[in-house]
């Protein structure tokens, strides 16, 4: 069944005057978002399906090995790789089903995550994504800072200040502040490049989020200059979006494959 996000609230753009840029920006954010938490409902129903035919499958099987145990015509060898095949089908379904449970607890989490930053998404103040498998709070860099600096404005202050508030509700998470930057040299003599700029970025959300209540246990820093790009550094939208500090939730040990876990 399709899924719907609760928290985006679209009207139409006669009845409450919204730029046609603006709503039209709001469509698109709306839509990624749906498709990302699609893809990780996707990921759960391709789960499921491959669960229902390995089970069917041992089912299948277990019939076969009951019916063999009064055959005497079969070898004792064939009955113990019938014997041996089960074992490793009920192995494969364990892990088949484990990976299902850890989809749709990252679908859980991202749903709740998004949620708990609705007013925020829809003031157009961040984003929530999911990349390379991490969930991520994005601030794009001109609600928090002027060009080349790195002293926090009045409205990036009330920004990283909610988001530390809702942040600090999410019990046994810890959290990486990351700064990026486009790839236009620094004319600052302050900083002599990129990577220090974004990483003092990162070190002054950091420090207020541990000003707002955020246990330092919690939190680290790190500048990554232009090296992650998130879109184009040709044109002056791509490196807009490039110009970003991201709240990376760090994955819990418990989300992770065990490192007993064999192929």
């Amino acid at each position: 069944m399709r899924r719907v996000l609760p928290f985006v609230l679209l009207f139409g753009l006669s009845a409450c005057g919204i730029p046609k840029e603006q709503w039209e920006q709001k469509l698109r954010e709306n839509a990624d978002l749906q498709s990302k938490v699609n893809d990780l409902e996707g990921q759960k129903t391709k789960l499921q399906r491959e669960i229902e035919t390995l089970t069917k499958e041992r089912d299948d099987l277990q019939r076969a090995i009951n019916a063999l145990k009064g055959d005497m015509s079969k070898s004792d060898r064939e009955k113990a790789d019938l014997i041996e095949k089960l074992a490793k089908m009920n192995k494969t379904l364990e892990d088949l089903q484990r990976a299902q449970e850890a989809a749709e607890k990252r679908a859980k989490a991202f749903r709740d995550l998004v949620a708990k930053f609705k007013a925020m998404v829809d003031a157009g103040k961040l984003q929530v994504e999911v990349r390379n498998g991490l969930m991520i709070v994005k601030l794009p860099d001109n609600i928090l800072f002027d060009p080349g600096k790195t002293d926090l404005k009045k409205e990036g202050q009330d920004a990283i200040v909610q988001v530390t508030n809702i942040l600090n509700g999410i019990e046994g998470r810890k959290f990486q502040v990351a700064g990026h930057t486009d790839n236009k040299p620094i004319k600052s003599g302050k900083f002599r490049d990129n990577w220090e700029l974004s990483a003092q970025r990162a070190l002054t959300v950091t420090e207020l989020m541990m000003k707002t209540g955020m246990d330092a246990r919690r939190l680290s820093a790190a500048g990554y200059a232009d090296v992650l790009p998130v879109a184009s550094n040709d044109n002056d939208e791509g490196r807009r979006q490039n110009r970003r500090i991201e709240i990376v939730l760090v994955p819990n040990l418990e989300d992770l494959p065990s490192i007993n876990d064999k192929n």
